[in-house]
């Protein structure tokens, strides 16, 4: 706060950390197993198109307004895959769709898309035994096959057709403050297959 920096310093310093992980790794590829496989996440602030911090150092800037980019403009020079969390709610699919496309269009790789099931609304019980987030993991799939079909030479959209695991739906999230730790155990049967999904897309 009141020290903002610029997306250039941001992915600068993202780099460094990075570049140490996979030097930490190297390092102790010969003696530590479970460190030569240590897969590094990073959770972006926001959606896709949300903006990054504000800063007067972001090229940008103006007389008028610090500058700023969005998520997605920002982590584009480090050419990192993604795994997309996809929005398992009534008119999810749409939100979805858009920030699928706003990522393949500065060149992103997505691995892998999760839905997660909304929770049943208390006012509507007409929706609540409706799978919104299963109906939006099938019109995903059903939209890609439509596009790769019209322009077969994109293979964005049969990347993410080849495997059955790259599209996940989860049921939902316990409400708060319930641990998830039985959910993440009811569900390790998924995150097992995501799992090793990713884990023969990046380290082969």
């Amino acid at each position: 706060e009141n020290a903002p920096v610029s997306d250039e310093e941001v992915v600068s310093k993202l780099s460094a950390v990075l570049r140490d992980i996979d030097n930490t790794k190297n390092n102790d590829a010969d003696n530590n197993l479970e460190t030569a496989s240590i897969t590094t996440i990073i959770e972006s602030a926001g959606g896709v198109l949300s903006p990054s911090s504000s800063s007067p150092f972001n090229k940008t800037t103006t007389a008028d307004h610090w500058g700023w980019s969005t998520q997605a403009d920002l982590y584009a020079p480090l050419r990192i895959p993604v795994v997309f969390v996809g929005d398992g709610k009534l008119g999810g699919i749409s939100v979805t769709l858009s920030s699928l496309e706003a990522l393949w269009t500065r060149g992103y790789r997505i691995d892998a898309v999760v839905f997660i099931e909304g929770e049943g609304d208390a006012d509507n019980n007409e929706y609540d035994s409706i799978q919104f987030g299963k109906g939006n993991a099938e019109a995903l799939r059903e939209y890609m096959s439509m596009r790769h079909q019209i322009d077969p030479s994109k293979e964005v959209y049969d990347e993410l057709l080849r495997d059955d695991n790259a599209i996940v739906c989860l049921p939902p999230l316990p409400p708060m403050p319930i641990p998830l730790d039985e959910w993440y155990r009811s569900n390790e049967g998924s995150f097992l297959r995501l799992h090793q999904l990713l884990d023969k897309k990046w380290i082969g």
